[in-house]
């Protein structure tokens, strides 16, 4: 274990660095820009909070968030329309199976639980991250539930290599816990299963800048559902085909500055397929929902913006 205490003792300090220069002029950290959402939680297929009557918006969060992800900013959604942000399959306060997390289980379980909810149609599925391949596999199995998909830092990839070579860069310990099954499952089932407030303060080591709940609601996952996630639906790499098969209009969101993601493969992906936009945000990291919320609603509403927006030729 010292190998990896020392990582995180150096990745403190620059991440540190990293934070004082994202300050604002007050001292506070960009990411106060957070707080709680509002909203019932209701617990059925999966846990989903929900707020406001009408046209649905359905908010899938990342790899290890929960649906307080999406904090206060949009609650404006709810404002004249119902807003529905489920924990995912086996993370959050949504209970999982001991096996099964492939894109097909995460998939039909949103599916069930919106249906449980009375919607079944009509979805403008917005998700980050994890939540926004799923979001592309909704499209494209259920063209006739979702009318619209905004995909913000979708990790997308040719296929499972390039997604190991893309993984390979964020760094030592992105690899470790992506790669290396031993070190994933001593800290989940020792840190975040045993001592889920401990694992909170160490992935606050990683980003000092995340505000506390989201730390905490990191911890609330299996290692099953840990590792299962991010073998059979990110590293597989097959979101890419669900992106080509959709039918309804799609917008890619993303940052510069995210390392998680292949720039030059989504201005690829946009300009094969007339259905798909992509907007560059520039400086922007693989965080966009919690530092850059205002853009992120912008294009949720299909705003034109000071964003940078590349379609098919």
């Amino acid at each position: 274990m010292m190998p990896i205490r020392m990582m995180l003792m150096k990745r403190r300090r620059r991440t540190m660095r990293r934070a004082a220069l994202d300050s604002s002029d007050a001292g506070q950290p960009r990411l106060d820009i957070w707080a709680d959402p509002k909203g019932e939680l209701r617990i059925g297929s999966l846990a989903v909070r929900v707020a406001g009557e009408g046209r649905p918006t359905l908010l899938l969060h990342g790899f290890m968030g929960s649906n307080r992800y999406w904090g206060a900013a949009y609650d404006r959604l709810a404002d004249d329309g119902l807003l529905l942000a489920p924990d995912l399959l086996g993370f959050g306060f949504s209970r999982g199976p001991d096996r099964g997390y492939g894109p097909d289980d995460h998939g039909d379980a949103l599916v069930r639980s919106v249906a449980e909810l009375g919607v079944g149609s009509d979805l403008l599925v917005v998700g980050h991250s994890t939540g926004a391949l799923l979001s592309l596999w909704l499209a494209s199995r259920y063209p006739d539930k979702v009318r619209r998909v905004v995909a913000i830092a979708p990790p997308l990839f040719r296929d499972p290599e390039h997604a190991r070579r893309q993984i390979r860069q964020l760094g030592r310990l992105e690899q470790l816990f992506a790669f290396q099954d031993w070190a994933a499952k001593i800290f989940c089932r020792h840190l975040c299963q045993k001592r889920p407030k401990l694992a909170a303060r160490l992935y606050g080591v990683i980003r000092p800048d995340l505000p506390e709940p989201i730390l905490e609601d990191a911890t609330r996952h299996s290692w099953t559902s840990y590792s299962e996630t991010i073998k059979r639906v990110i590293v597989a790499a097959e979101a890419a085909q669900w992106l080509a098969s959709a039918t309804c209009d799609v917008e890619l969101v993303a940052g510069t500055d995210d390392r998680m993601l292949d720039l030059d493969f989504l201005r690829e992906l946009s300009g094969q397929h007339p259905h798909v936009t992509l907007r560059i945000i520039p400086d922007g990291d693989h965080h966009l929902p919690l530092t850059q919320p205002e853009l992120c609603l912008a294009a949720i509403a299909g705003e034109p913006n000071s964003m940078q927006t590349e379609t098919a030729v």
